[in-house]
């Protein structure tokens, strides 16, 4: 059972007095060391046991699960432990999706997965040494197979499962006790704001917000709209989850409270700009004929998401490193 660590809490006059050519460069190498120290840990841990063939990585969106997975499996083979990739949204189930009743699609459950397929995969995997992953197109929702993802599991190789329920244990059970290990990953910090807090879940829908605005091409309104589905979620399983993982990995940069929050601050203002000048799309998350689940609610989350982003210290991304897990949301 994994232990999460000490909350990092923050104060808007922490940000601004690391500002500055010769703290902020600090303030940013110490944040990236945090992370990687924690990733490093667990790949020592990983190396010294020769019994271990697969990894079971969980996390609530935006946490920062494919670049940790990324820098783990560098770290392995840099010492000799070949890893093989497999992402559970390749094993979405073709079927219709549900819609809540204020008409968002339900991409979070996990009966949204084909388990038996999952199921089937690992165990001819681990069994035979050899099988085919698929490969899960969104936008008609079908599932396709290609010839470059027909793995193979040699001696030594560990195989590296991750997705937003990557630690249930319909998952983890094909693969025996003694040849898994597991991590959840979450940002776990605040930052104290004039009596207000970025919560968590604010973290992480800050950073959600600007990676799906420049590399998904949703409005930062869409994602703020669709994030009650998200939210229902996560309570569900983010404590079940916490307490199968075998480790715990606080993804929080203290630094990017400065690079990300003035991003998806800029978003959010794009969006709010449109909707009082009546030119705001509809919403690529829900079917309702108005284009929104709940545009009432989502403007009154986004001015409360712009106040407290204006209370922080902005920095330029061009700060962030080449190979920093905040890379993937901006």
């Amino acid at each position: 059972m994994a232990t999460i660590s000490e909350l990092i809490i923050l104060t808007v006059d922490d940000l601004e007095d690391q500002l500055g050519s010769s703290k902020y460069p600090n303030f940013v190498a110490a944040s990236e060391k945090m992370f990687s120290d924690q990733v490093n840990a667990f790949a020592e841990r990983v190396l010294a046991d020769d019994k271990i063939r697969a990894i079971f990585v969980s996390g609530p969106t935006s946490s920062g699960k494919t670049t940790s997975s990324r820098l783990l499996s560098q770290i392995l083979t840099a010492n000799g432990r070949n890893t093989i990739p497999i992402e559970l949204d390749d094993f979405y189930r073709e079927e219709d999706l549900r819609y809540d009743d204020e008409g968002r699609p339900d991409y979070e459950s996990i009966d949204t997965l084909d388990l038996e397929l999952l199921g089937a995969s690992l165990e001819h995997l681990f069994r035979v040494g050899e099988v085919a992953i698929p490969t899960f197109e969104f936008a008609r929702r079908r599932r396709f197979y290609e010839d470059h993802k027909k793995i193979k599991l040699n001696q030594g190789d560990i195989v590296i499962i991750e997705g937003l329920h990557g630690l249930n244990e319909t998952v983890t059970s094909h693969v025996a006790k003694e040849a898994r290990l597991s991590y959840f990953i979450m940002p776990h910090g605040r930052v104290l704001a004039d009596a207000r807090m970025i919560s968590n879940s604010d973290i992480r829908m800050l950073r959600r917000i600007s990676r799906d605005v420049n590399k998904r091409g949703s409005s930062a309104m869409d994602t703020i709209d669709y994030w009650p589905m998200i939210d229902r979620a996560e309570k569900d399983f983010i404590p079940a989850y916490l307490a199968a993982a075998d480790y715990y990995i606080n993804s929080l940069l203290p630094y990017e409270f400065t690079v990300i929050a003035p991003l998806a601050r800029n978003k959010i203002n794009e969006s709010l700009e449109r909707f009082f000048d009546g030119t705001l799309g509809t919403s690529t998350y829900t079917r309702n004929s108005d284009g929104f689940s709940n545009l009432r609610r989502a403007v009154q989350e986004a001015s409360r998401l712009v106040w407290i982003c204006e209370q922080l210290p902005a920095v330029s991304p061009t700060v962030v490193p080449a190979g920093s897990l905040l890379q993937e949301f901006i």
